[in-house]
């Protein structure tokens, strides 16, 4: 037996062969429409194969010889001249014969073809056939593909004899059983027997008693697999009262839904009620309650006439026949054979039809039931003709109207015409109906046809998404046992209790009450698995709903049933998309190039959710990555001609998750496929995968680029750093910031100045050494060469070397999607350029708030007693802000490191505390003080002078400035030992104006002077002897009150001090214009640092700069020296010879 088995799978036609005798019967079929049509299109007198040839002779050069049948000079043709052949076909058969002319180029280049490679071009070509008209041609066509379905399945089965059934992957649910002991699969799904007859609900091949499969072709076997929806039992019902002489029963139905919603199946059960030999309680026990008391009638006439099995352009001669010429001498022959033939033998061949003799015939024959399929299909070819023997266009619909007429009529005629449903371009949900309805002339026919049927037909109920549920599942499963509908509602109640207990995962849906009730339903497939072929995957061309759920789920359902599935529902995360069987029916309703899809990145050995599943434990457990993989796929890959792709995040949750998953892991996994896959995009939460390859993997090869080039990324940091932290909106209480600067290139400032640190230098809170420390550490002890003189004015910001890591990864990434967004070379369309310069703009977002978050320490001088040295202090932020500079001035000042005020108490504190060895002398200058605050961290860190200034200016109106405070002169006559203007707080005396050489007084020296003033005033005689007072150089009006500054008369002037040795000291130094570095540092070190250690020092450097050159400086040049005068606040300027 095995011999044999062999014997025939060696002789049967290869794949290239069997598409070969399929392009042979295809071109027979074309041959006369293209002829006809393009003839029609040509100017009068010329030959069109001619006009072509001499067109392509034109473009090519030499003779060109065409032939009519060949059909790659047809499918040319048909996709070069749309125009003549749209009315036709419409889009959907361009679509079909531009296919074909693929696969005619990849047949004849000898491209190896697969079994599905094979089935698709086989079923596309009858598709094509049927849609000009060619029904012969489509019927053998089809029997070729029949033919080979049967090969696949015979090779299939070895296949499967030789394969373990483990290599699904499959994941069991915590405490629950799995379906497969709950509910059965028929035999012909759990052995894998049922992919011949394909689920094919087909009229035409049950009327004429050619249909392969018992459940269609038995009527027995047929209602037992039926499903009776409110629609189908309404139209049985309603059919059997009116057979059986029920006035009240609608005469006409009109079976017009979407395309694949169920009306031959409808047709088919209307047939079998009425087969001959059969009596109601033969029927299963569904059947006979819905017939209650009607009877069924024996003897009834049955008619099938399918539109698109029947040629337009031929009389039929099948079955004996003497040359049918329209539909209503096919209705007659099948009514009563050549007896009611003639009665409209003389309408059929006139191609006229006649009432009286239709009325006449359905008078004879009734009770009757007339079913008409693909009206439309038929009519269409009719459209602009009158010479074919189906008669003309207008011919259709007067014997439409007088058959419906007529069945309304005579009593026992029942007329159930099925019409697709319009197709609207601008709709998804319709985009079958395109290919039902044909072209511009099937879209008038269909038009037509409504206002016929549609005004006295009854409309028919198609199912319900519930009722189709039921359906798939009885065609499927064995009725289920009350323990086994016992355990599914223990099922169903322990998944509704895990989605609420992870309730803001899952899509709101699964919160309603109602939801067990569908899980109940659907059980044991998952509801979203249902939703998502009915809601998505019906809107496919090929996909004709309920049939497409039943192949595409038998083939799922066979292999999980043979690896012994232990999950408690077939989830979409089941889908073995892996498998060959599985694989060739997704396959068979997408385009060729999904194979490559899945197995890339959905569900093959080694593809990318495998690898990630493999990377971590967690993952590999219950295969995470794969399953929402898989999940994903399903929810998108219908939806790629839709305008929203993506779907949430949510649903492929709710197609993934059991009992014993851990929910929190599925980010993590989904975002590492979308990292990591070619063709899966995400924007937002919403996901989906397309065949166009994602820009994901080539930003992150570019990104992982960036890691052996970290300059280039630093650049990016610090030209943020510059735009928005250095930004002088941004500054806060800064006089200065300085973004990642090198410490030669911070300038000295006399206020207070922010260095964020150049991010090579970051800093490590593990060690106390970190090259942020190093850093500040040099910049604070020199500006380059230079030694650095206010060293409290400078506090710096470094980033935390762990979170640097972040903000690093997040700027490759900027960075990698910016240069695809810039790359005018890479040839992406216009859904990848959108999507990468949304992933730009989420790179960017991430990069500016991870830089914020990295620089989170603050590093700022201090004064170390017991070294007494200057030494530094590191502190992590944890304040909030969004800009740098905001967030370090936050944290110095709640550490009290950094003053916008300072009264004159703090003043007064400082001069004892620590500047009591100065004080001592009982005075000080403001120029002074100001340099000590600038230099020594010991002192407070005042934002700049201004503050200092503020709060000189603040001791006269504090209450306790006399006590507590300091009195302020406008000098200090070193010869006189006397302060100039003296101000003293509490007297009410004020000053306006502060200059370096202002000088804050000890007030018990202010006192005594002020004292001893009083005393010389009084001492002096007065002229005239009147009492009156000189007030020239007193300061005191003649009221009595303090005039402004204070100063007291001459009095008598004290003996002269004696002279003061080396008050001044001046120099002068030629720089040798080749080593100016060398000399003006030694002159720093050497010179200056030595006049400036003592207190009290008045230093002032002038350097005079002169540089020549004969042919003049560059452009350049002179656009950079006079940007750095005014950054260095230098005067100077260039002059020209």
């Amino acid at each position: 037996m095995g011999g044999e088995g062999i014997g025939k799978e060696e002789m049967a036609l290869s794949h290239a062969q069997r598409v070969g005798k399929g392009f042979e019967i295809l071109a027979e079929g074309l041959e006369p429409v293209i002829d006809r049509l393009m003839q029609d299109a040509a100017p009068p007198g010329k030959d069109w194969l001619g006009l072509i040839a001499a067109n392509e002779a034109s473009k090519h050069g030499g003779g060109m010889k065409l032939a009519k049948h060949d059909p790659q000079l047809q499918l040319k043709v048909i996709t070069d001249y749309r125009k003549v052949f749209h009315d036709l076909i419409g889009h959907s058969g361009q679509r079909y014969a531009s296919e074909l002319r693929d696969a005619r180029n990849a047949w004849a280049h000898n491209e190896k073809l697969t079994y599905d490679d094979a089935y698709r071009i086989l079923d596309t070509m009858e598709r094509l056939l049927r849609a000009v008209g060619a029904a012969t041609a489509a019927d053998q066509v089809r029997e070729q593909r029949d033919e080979h379905r049967t090969q696949i399945d015979n090779k299939r089965a070895l296949d499967r004899a030789r394969k373990s059934a483990s290599a699904s992957i499959t994941v069991s649910a915590e405490k629950l059983g799995s379906w497969r002991d709950v509910m059965i699969p028929h035999e012909d799904v759990r052995t894998g027997k049922y992919a011949q007859a394909e689920f094919a609900a087909d009229l035409y091949h049950v009327a004429n008693g050619k249909a392969n499969s018992p459940e269609y072709a038995d009527p027995i076997h047929f209602f037992q697999r039926t499903y009776l929806t409110d629609g189908l039992k309404e139209l049985l019902s309603n059919t059997a009262r009116r057979i059986a002489g029920d006035g009240n029963a609608e005469p006409v139905f009109n079976l017009q839904t979407n395309f694949g919603g169920g009306k031959t199946h409808s047709m088919l059960a209307v047939w079998h009620l009425y087969a001959p030999g059969y009596e109601a309680t033969d029927f299963p026990q569904p059947v006979q309650d819905m017939l209650g008391e009607t009877p069924i009638v024996s003897g009834v006439r049955r008619v099938a006439i399918v539109g698109n099995h029947i040629e337009t352009a031929k009389p039929t001669h099948e079955g004996g026949r003497p040359g049918i010429n329209t539909l209503w001498g096919e209705l007659a022959w099948q009514l009563g054979g050549q007896d009611a033939y003639d009665i409209v033998a003389e309408s059929d061949q006139n191609r006229v039809p006649s009432g009286a003799s239709l009325r006449q015939l359905l008078e004879a024959y009734a009770p009757c039931v007339i079913l008409i399929d693909e009206w439309v299909a038929y009519a269409r070819l009719l459209h602009g003709r009158e010479d074919l023997p189906g008669g003309n266009f207008e011919g259709q619909f007067t014997f439409a109207q007088t058959l419906t007429e007529l069945a309304k009529a005579i009593p026992g005629v029942m007329l159930i015409v099925s019409v697709p449903a319009s197709h609207d371009p601008k709709d998804r949900n319709t985009r079958g109906n395109e290919a039902e309805v044909g072209g511009v002339r099937g879209q008038e026919a269909l038009e037509r046809l409504q206002n016929v049927v549609g005004r006295l037909g009854k409309h028919w109920r198609p199912a319900t998404p519930d009722e189709s549920f039921e359906i798939v599942r009885r065609r499927l499963f064995e009725e289920p046992t009350s323990a086994a509908k016992k355990e599914r509602d223990f099922i169903a109640k322990a998944l509704v209790k895990f989605y609420r207990e992870h309730g803001a995962e899952f899509p709101n849906v699964v919160l309603d009450p109602k939801y067990e009730d569908e899980i109940k339903a659907a059980y044991p497939i998952h509801p979203e698995l249902f939703h998502r072929l009915y809601e998505d995957w019906s809107t496919l061309e090929r996909f004709q709903k309920t049939r497409g759920v039943l192949r595409l789920m038998s083939a799922v359902i066979y292999r999980l049933w043979q690896a012994e599935d232990p999950a408690p529902l077939i989830m979409p995360g089941s889908l073995p998309l892996g498998d060959e069987w599985v694989l060739g029916e997704v396959t068979h309703y997408l385009s060729d190039s999904w194979k490559a899809v899945i197995e890339a990145d959905v569900d093959a050995p080694n593809s990318t959710p495998e690898r990630i599943d493999k990377s971590r434990a967690v993952f590999a457990q219950r295969h995470i990555t794969r399953r929402l993989a898989r999940a994903a796929f399903l929810a998108s890959a219908a939806r790629t001609g839709a305008q929203q792709k993506g779907v949430e995040r949510k649903r492929i949750w709710l197609g993934t998750a059991l009992p014993g998953d851990i929910v929190g892991n599925f980010a993590s996994a989904i975002h590492l496929l979308s990292e990591q896959a070619l063709y899966f995009y995400v924007d937002g939460s919403s996901y989906w995968f397309d065949t166009q390859q994602s820009v994901n993997r080539l930003a992150r090869d570019r990104a992982e680029e960036y890691r052996s080039h970290p300059e280039d990324v630093y650049v990016d940091i610090v030209r943020r750093l510059k735009e928005r932290d250095a930004a002088s909106k941004h500054k806060g209480l800064f006089g200065r910031v300085f973004p990642g600067l090198e410490r030669g290139d911070i300038s000295e400032t006399n206020e207070v100045a922010l260095s964020i640190i150049h991010p090579r230098h970051h800093f490590s809170t593990q060690n106390q050494v970190s090259p942020a420390r190093d850093f500040a550490t040099q910049a604070l002890e020199a500006r380059g060469d230079t030694p650095r003189v206010n060293q409290n004015m400078l506090v710096f910001a470094a980033a935390d070397r762990e979170l640097l890591g972040y903000l690093m990864d997040a700027t490759r990434d900027y960075l990698a999607w910016d240069s695809i967004v810039n790359d005018q070379d890479l040839p992406l369309v216009p859904d990848q350029a959108a999507m990468a310069k949304k992933r730009r703009k989420t790179a960017d977002d991430t990069v500016w708030l991870r830089l914020t978050q990295a620089y989170n320490t603050v590093i700022y001088p201090i004064w170390d007693d017991k070294t007494g040295r200057i030494g530094l202090r590191s502190v992590t932020i944890d304040d909030e802000g969004d800009v740098i500079p905001a967030r370090v001035e936050t944290k110095l000042r709640n550490l009290d490191q950094l003053r916008a005020v300072q009264g004159a108490r703090l003043i007064r504190h400082d001069l004892e505390k620590k500047l009591s060895k100065v004080w001592e002398k009982g005075h000080i200058s403001l120029g002074d003080l100001w340099q000590y605050y600038c230099r020594f961290p010991y002192l407070s860190r005042l934002r700049n002078r201004k503050v200092l200034e503020e709060g000189i200016f603040r001791v006269l109106e504090e209450l306790t400035g006399d006590v507590e405070g300091f009195a302020v002169a406008a000098g200090y006559d070193e010869e006189d030992r006397r302060y100039i203007e003296l101000v003293i707080p509490g007297t009410g005396e004020y000053f306006s104006q502060l200059t370096d050489r202002s000088v804050l007084v000890e007030l018990g020296r202010a006192k005594a002077q002020r004292a001893r003033e009083e005393q010389e005033r009084q001492s002096v005689p007065t002229p005239g002897g009147d009492g009156a007072d000189l007030t020239e150089t007193t300061g005191t009006a003649p009221s009595g009150q303090p005039t402004p500054g204070g100063s007291s008369g001459p009095g008598p002037k004290p003996p002269p001090l004696p002279a003061v040795r080396n008050t001044r000291f001046w120099g002068s130094l030629h720089v040798n214009p080749e080593r100016y570095s060398r000399d003006l540092n030694s002159l720093a070190k050497d010179l200056l640092a030595l006049l400036t250690a003592p207190d009290g020092v008045e230093l002032d450097v002038e350097v005079q700069i002169t540089a020549r050159r004969t042919e003049g400086f560059s452009d350049d040049t002179v656009m950079k020296v006079l940007e750095n005068l005014g950054h260095l606040k230098v005067e100077g300027k260039f002059e020209d010879r």
